[in-house]
């Protein structure tokens, strides 16, 4: 089962929203697992643990989401970066990321947004994104 459900509601924004800047006017609303409304900056539905993104922010990379957060009513994904992005990621501030078979720990997974990244599908084509 989903941990997120499209609500029938969308959210409107202030005129000072940063989003507005992006065109946005509105933002779906979801519920999550215990009937509470959450915002989503994305286009489509939240990614669920387990699934692949392609995230653009801080720098263009791929993923697989490990957990959700929430933050001023937004909910947010955490990622395990695929190996190959560790060193450029570390460079970008996000300290020495793991080595492939070290072990992970929570402090050690990228936050992003749903504005920051697009999701595959089980083929691995873009299915939504920003």
């Amino acid at each position: 089962m989903a941990r997120f459900k499209r609500s029938d509601y969308d959210s409107v924004l202030k005129e000072d929203s940063p989003y507005k800047e992006r065109g946005v006017g509105r933002l779906p609303l979801f519920l999550d697992s215990d009937k509470n409304l959450v915002m989503w900056s994305g286009k489509g539905d939240i990614p669920e643990v387990g699934d692949k993104v392609d995230v653009r922010v801080p720098v263009r990379y791929t993923g697989i989401v490990q957990s959700h957060f929430m933050e001023y009513g937004f909910v947010g994904v955490r990622v395990r970066p695929d190996p190959e992005y560790h060193e450029i990621l570390s460079q970008q501030g996000y300290g020495k990321l793991p080595k492939v078979g070290e072990e992970w720990t929570e402090e050690d997974l990228v936050s992003n947004y749903g504005c920051d990244l697009r999701i595959f599908n089980e083929t691995g084509k873009v299915h939504f994104g920003n």
